[in-house]
């Protein structure tokens, strides 16, 4: 492992960690309140465990499918990433528009590399939106002579925002040693989107953020 491939691991192991501490967190105060005797919280508390540790799983589940590499080779299940997302979601400020259409049921193949991608700008696509909103999810054949296949993830919100490291991540216009937990994801993604021979589009306004995949099935990697 090289220095650069080991320091990108360290930062995020960082942010990984940074966000799952919250539901585990909550997960421990509830234990707490349990501890205390005669507490007339612990309804509360047994409820605080459950949804923390509910949602700690739904972050893991996600985050291992969007940052590993296990069984990374071969044709993805949209519907199953559908549902790590929906899942991934569920309670937060967000909400997910990702018709059955648009997964499997489309027809067009999408290898588990690029089932990753997707998910890693989900997440890109959610800190967008500061203050939630919705974020739909669009496959089809792409009408561009130059590509096959087009993926549309569309952020939108009261509040959107754009931040301009991010974006220098995401274009490769940062380098490895200016990285931060913050910025490493997006240019996690770029890296997978290069990996895959992808072109990555994207556009913002003050209420949407539209991130485009634009890929040539020929080059499609199993």
């Amino acid at each position: 492992m090289s220095l650069k491939e080991l320091k990108i691991a360290e930062l995020l192991c960082t942010r990984l960690v940074h966000d799952i501490t919250g539901p585990i967190g909550a997960v421990n105060n509830g234990a707490e309140f349990l501890k205390e005797e005669g507490s007339d919280m612990q309804g509360q508390a047994i409820q605080l465990i459950i949804g923390s540790a509910t949602e700690a799983v739904n972050r893991l589940q996600y985050y291992r499918k969007a940052y590993g590499r296990i069984n990374d080779d071969g044709e993805a299940s949209l519907a199953d990433n559908k549902k790590i997302a929906t899942d991934f979601f569920s309670g937060t400020k967000i909400s997910l528009d990702w018709p059955d259409l648009h997964t499997d049921a489309s027809g067009i193949s999408v290898s588990r590399k690029m089932a990753r991608l997707v998910l890693n700008l989900l997440i890109i696509a959610a800190g967008s939106l500061i203050r939630g909103g919705t974020i739909a999810v669009r496959l089809q054949r792409s009408e561009k002579t130059d590509f096959d296949m087009e993926i549309t993830i569309t952020a939108t919100g009261s509040t959107v925002r754009w931040d301009k490291e991010m974006e220098q991540a995401l274009s490769g216009s940062i380098a490895s040693d200016d990285l931060t937990p913050k910025t490493v994801q997006p240019y996690l993604t770029r890296m997978l989107a290069e990996e895959i021979s992808t072109e990555l589009q994207w556009k913002n306004t003050d209420t949407v953020c539209t991130l485009t995949i634009l890929h040539r099935q020929a080059s499609l990697q199993f």
